[in-house]
């Protein structure tokens, strides 16, 4: 068998390093996940529930009704459903929230004909069907690559759908947004506080036509 050359060293060598970073991903994110269930389990997230955390959830509530009225909503990374509560049912024909199993059983007794909650992990679940919306509350730092995520995910969404994405104001979180714009056009866009000083960056986010 003859020597590699140069190139097919660097080659091979790329291909060794590109598989130890996906080892090495895959197994920080079990390691998350599994924190993530625990917190939930003992009850680690119910400040999510707080009235300073109402204003975000507010918005893309509110956007969704009114860009959106009676359409389907995909809620990404939902815990235990805290937007769809926002939402009043008759305003959607179909909402499906996921997230890892904790949560979703802290939701699963809102299931109706309209409402569902299911488990999966954003980075590999695939969407039956098609929505009006698909909505990121507080969930793209979870995506691996958010932009290639929302691309994917963007095949799941109706003619004219859109992204609701809120995201807490931080100057590290500046380079999500401008990755997301770079493909995606802002339909609108709005930042509020609450009354400690916390911020969050609400946007709906098209897709290029």
């Amino acid at each position: 068998m003859s020597a590699m050359t140069a190139s097919e060293k660097s080659s091979h060598a790329r291909s060794i390093f590109s598989k130890a970073q996906r080892l090495i991903k895959h197994a920080l994110g079990k390691d998350n996940e599994e924190k993530w269930q625990t917190q939930y389990a003992q009850g680690q997230w119910a400040w999510l529930r707080n009235l300073d955390e109402l204003a975000h959830h507010s918005i893309l509530a509110g956007y969704f009704m009114r860009l959106k009225p009676h359409g389907s909503l995909l809620d990404m990374g939902c815990g235990e459903g805290i937007l769809q509560e926002s939402i009043p049912e008759v305003m959607y024909s179909k909402y499906v929230g996921v997230d890892f199993s904790e949560p979703i059983k802290l939701a699963s007794h809102k299931c109706t004909e309209r409402t569902h909650f299911v488990v999966g992990d954003m980075n590999t679940y695939v969407p039956t069907e098609c929505f009006d919306a698909i909505v990121f509350n507080e969930s793209i730092y979870y995506l691996e690559n958010p932009l290639k995520g929302f691309q994917r995910y963007a095949q799941y969404l109706k003619p004219d759908g859109i992204f609701l994405v809120s995201i807490f104001v931080k100057d590290k979180h500046q380079a999500i947004w401008q990755q997301l714009e770079s493909y995606f056009p802002v339909l609108d866009a709005v930042t509020v506080y609450n009354q400690k000083g916390t911020g969050w960056t609400c946007k709906v986010l098209t897709c290029p036509r």
